[in-house]
């Protein structure tokens, strides 16, 4: 069986290398069939009939395009639509110009454009409108002559422009378009092109009935032709003879040369031969021989009414195939159309199925995360309140055992009977102040409580805020412990403030017992201005160890100690923070002072008068 397998598979390769070589070969002789009809510029020969021009084109084109041989393309689309118009396809002719131009115009290629130009321009000139077709080629003309290295299609398009001027006697800047051809041919030196440019020439002269100017460029033609034979140009020659001779009037050598051209183009093209006909038609009656002539065009006529039904009846033959495959393809799309308007709405509803579940499983996981975080925020709270109770019960612990321990030793020692009255006095004087301090700190739990429920009640009076820190500096000035200099600084004589007095003084005395603590030498200063109309700046300023900026952040949390050894439970600052916020200001450090520490808060001059129940 492996070895069965191995040779249908041989066998396959084979046929197919066999099929591309065949086709690649095909292609090229096609190819080298054409490539005259190119270089010369000519419409058929006898050994490419038109229609295989026809044929090759549909053969060609994909290979064309798929190499991307845009130039070579274009010129064989040209040359279908000669083939076409020669066999008197002109619809067919029509669309297949305009589709060339269609496709040009959609790939931006100039060269295409002009190329297509030129069909349009052949394919009126064959319908009889010889000004619609001059004024195609001239704007292919235009647009050749824009593109570098260009001159081989400039000359083809001026070769059918002139010829046209001339056989319908358009002789309007005739001879610049000669001289123009004259100028390109004679920077390339093409031999076929010096035969195009003569046979311009001699049907311009014979035109303009300068007949041995006319005879001289027919004689090079010829020359041209021995060194360079080819089908076609004798054939031109030949029907430049029968219009040179038709116009000098030697009507008999005119009739013998187109009948001779007859002989060639029956087999070669119909349509042709017709014009031909026609023309030796004229000559007859040229030659007052009108019963011959009659016949001659009544011949011509029925060979032309027959080769136009058949055309016409190829034609609608043609269209009804592309009727019959347009409405299949009108089918085929339309149900194209129901099928993909029902896969796109099970593709929507389908979508909106998985957005509206995404959507749901959001929704699940949004409230999830909150929940989750509400756990989380509840349990950092909690973990908060156990952490700050378990700081709070041991500063408390420490801050009270101390001067209890005191009360509980002097007291003792109060009630020994040996003791001096002056030891006595010291000892009731430590009592009073540890009895002060530890009355401080339950005054101090109990203001930060009551700050925190809001239960706290402020009195709002007008003040004079200058007396107020001028009282302040002399109570403290009485309890410091202290070496530094405490002192008030203002430039104003008085300023009234709606404040709470007892509030705003506790503010300054902690904040200045707090500057105490950490300043033992050195000066505290407290200040007092306007920073505007309606804010008052109150700051306090010491020359201490200061405060490192990464603690000042948390300077104001409560029970935070920078220093364990320091008297005092961390509430101050904290308290501070409250009573200022309550009065409706603001409190912070001065981070740039670097030579201590200096607290500022702010205080409205004009404070809002809160609600009784508020106050209260």
């Amino acid at each position: 069986m492996k070895e069965h397998s191995h040779h249908i598979i041989a066998v396959v390769v084979t046929v197919f290398i066999s099929v591309t070589l065949y086709a690649t070969h095909t292609s090229t002789d096609h190819l080298s069939l054409l490539q005259p009809l190119l270089e010369y510029n000519h419409p058929f020969s006898p050994e490419t009939p038109t229609d295989s021009i026809i044929v090759w084109e549909k053969l060609l084109e994909p290979e064309l395009q798929r190499q991307q041989q845009y130039p070579l393309l274009f010129q064989i689309n040209l040359l279908t639509v000669q083939a076409l118009i020669a066999e008197g396809n002109i619809s067919l002719a029509i669309n297949q110009a305009n589709q060339m131009y269609q496709k040009a115009r959609e790939m931006d290629y100039p060269l295409g454009t002009a190329l297509a130009l030129h069909a349009i321009g052949n394919t009126y000139l064959s319908s009889s409108t010889p000004q619609a077709a001059i004024k195609s080629y001239k704007e292919a003309l235009e647009i050749v002559q824009k593109i570098p290295h260009a001159n081989p299609y400039a000359k083809a398009i001026l070769v059918q422009l002139i010829l046209s001027k001339l056989k319908y006697h358009q002789m309007t800047d005739i001879e610049n378009n000669i001289r123009e051809l004259e100028s390109i041919t004679n920077k390339d030196g093409n031999p076929q092109d010096d035969f195009h440019l003569v046979y311009s020439q001699a049907f311009y002269c014979i035109q303009t009935h300068h007949l041995p100017e006319a005879l001289n460029h027919i004689q090079q033609a010829e020359q041209i032709n021995r060194q360079h034979p080819y089908p076609y140009f004798h054939l031109m020659i030949q029907y430049l003879y029968s219009c040179y001779y038709t116009e000098s009037k030697e009507y008999t050598q005119a009739l013998a040369i187109l009948d001779e051209i007859l002989s060639h183009t029956k087999s070669a093209d119909s349509y042709k031969s017709l014009e031909i006909q026609k023309e030796r038609a004229h000559i007859l009656t040229l030659m007052g021989k009108n019963e011959e002539a009659c016949e001659t065009y009544e011949r011509f006529n029925t060979r032309k009414d027959s080769l136009d039904a058949m055309n016409y009846i190829r034609q609608i033959n043609e269209l009804h195939t592309l009727y019959q495959i347009d409405k299949n393809e009108l089918d085929n799309l339309n149900r194209q159309k129901t099928i993909l308007y029902w896969s796109w709405f099970t593709i929507l509803f389908i979508v909106m199925m998985i957005v509206f579940f995404i959507l749901l499983v959001k929704r699940s996981n949004k409230k999830l995360r909150q929940s989750q975080e509400e756990l989380e925020k509840a349990k950092k709270q909690e973990e908060n309140s156990i952490r700050a109770k378990s700081l709070f019960l041991s500063n408390m612990s420490h801050e009270i055992r101390t001067p209890l321990n005191a009360l509980a030793g002097f007291s003792s020692i109060l009630t020994e009977e040996s003791i001096d009255n002056e030891t006595r006095k010291q000892c009731s004087d430590i009592i009073q102040q540890n009895s002060e301090l530890l009355l401080k700190l339950i005054n101090d739990v109990i203001d930060l409580s009551s700050l925190e429920v809001g239960k706290m009640k402020f009195k709002y009076e007008r003040c004079d805020a200058v007396a107020i820190c001028r009282n302040v500096i002399d109570m403290v000035e009485k309890i410091k412990q202290t070496n530094a200099n405490v002192r008030f600084s203002s430039s104003l004589h008085s300023l009234e403030l709606i404040t709470d007095n007892a509030r705003l003084q506790q503010l300054l005395i902690n904040l200045l017992i707090n500057a105490t603590k950490f300043t033992p030498q050195g000066s505290i200063t407290m200040e007092l201005e306007k920073q505007t109309e309606d804010i008052a700046l109150f700051s306090v300023t010491d020359t201490g160890c200061g405060i490192s900026s990464e603690n000042q952040d948390k300077i104001f949390n409560r029970f935070e100690k920078l220093n364990e050894n320091a008297q005092g439970t961390g509430l101050g600052l904290s308290i501070c923070q409250l009573i200022i916020e309550q009065l409706g200001g603001k409190i912070w450090i001065d981070s740039n002072y670097k030579k201590g520490a200096r607290f500022l808060f702010i205080h409205p001059i004009c404070h809002e008068q809160p609600r009784k129940e508020e106050a209260e």
